[in-house]
């Protein structure tokens, strides 16, 4: 690789930018994309798998801190099994663990699956927010929690 070459670089997601790198032999590296489609496939099969290792799970992991500390769920209480009951088909029960649940599995699903025919097909599918947009994302992301954790606990209250 020439010099030249490694000093392209093209933007990717995170606002980073994913140009080539000159590695040293025996290291691996991925793209940023590949990252993204790696954890979206993690996300969908954990939502997948989720019911049947639920009880083993809730024994090894200690839970939120946040509910434990204030008896209020957090943010993101109940968006596993929300994942889970969407990934199942149970769109009620999703929607009343946590109201951005069946949304963001559609995301997770739609993103993981067009990044994967980008990396396919070498061709672009997808914009790639610049810094400013990443920015926005992220306020209107943690808007939507608190109103969906609002909302969640105006409907339902605490014991979802």
């Amino acid at each position: 690789m020439s010099a030249g070459e490694a000093g392209k670089a093209v933007a990717g997601y995170g606002g980073m930018d994913a140009g080539a790198t000159v590695l040293e032999p025996g290291k691996r590296s991925f793209s940023r994309e590949s990252e993204i489609i790696a954890g979206g496939l993690v996300i969908l099969a954990g939502s997948f798998i989720f019911p049947y290792v639920q009880g083993a799970a809730s024994r090894v992991t200690p839970g939120c801190l946040f509910h434990r500390v204030t008896g209020l769920p957090c943010l993101l209480c109940g968006m596993t099994r929300s994942l889970a009951a969407t990934a199942h088909g149970r769109l009620e029960e999703a929607f009343r663990m946590h109201l951005l649940g069946p949304p963001l599995f559609l995301l997770v699903m739609v993103v993981t699956v067009l990044l994967a025919m980008e990396s396919a097909f070498a061709r672009p599918i997808l914009p790639r927010p610049g810094r400013r947009s990443w920015r926005l994302i992220t306020w209107v992301t943690l808007g939507l929690l608190v109103a969906a954790w609002v909302t969640r606990l105006a409907l339902f209250g605490i014991n979802v």
